[in-house]
């Protein structure tokens, strides 16, 4: 691991810990109205990846003793199913027509994909393909905790107007 980054790590692990445990609470608040929306219980499962994702990655990144490359394979094998699950189910069901409506569907497929084409930089740099070291995963980390938060205010207010 780069120097400096055991605290910003640290934190992450904590935050996407915490915001997990809200978008649990949420699940279990709001969870006839969640199962009876097309699309909402996806989002819940693409929130609970992403802060997953978040989580694992930063305790990994923060296992004493490992270089650079081997962080980066850790974060390219965490990548693929953070990215390749929802993102296909997120075409499948945009392709079946399964959600309220196409344009907000298409924002939750944007938002998804860049909370984590990050993740993949940040694997791909640490291997020493591009620049970018951890600064690509703080970016991944920082984007995947607003996309959560989004989606928790969806899961806990918006399903409810």
């Amino acid at each position: 691991m780069e120097s400096g980054w055991g605290d910003f790590l640290v934190a992450a692990a904590g935050a996407t810990a915490a915001l997990a445990g809200l978008v649990f609470v949420a699940l279990s608040i709001n969870l006839t109205r969640i199962l009876e929306l097309p699309g909402v219980p996806r989002r819940a499962g693409e929130a609970i990846i992403l802060l997953a994702s978040g989580l694992v990655g930063s305790l990994t990144a923060l296992v004493p003793g490992q270089g650079s490359a081997r962080l980066g394979l850790w974060l390219l094998l965490l990548w693929l199913p953070t990215w390749l699950v929802p993102t296909y189910a997120q075409i499948r069901a945009f392709f079946r027509r399964q959600y309220y409506r196409a344009a907000q569907e298409t924002l939750r497929f944007v938002l998804y994909q860049a909370a984590t084409l990050p993740l993949l930089l940040a694997a791909l740099s640490l291997r020493g393909h591009l620049a970018g070291g951890l600064s690509w995963f703080a970016a991944s980390l920082l984007i995947s905790l607003m996309v959560s938060l989004f989606n928790a205010w969806i899961l806990l207010v918006e399903i409810l107007r």
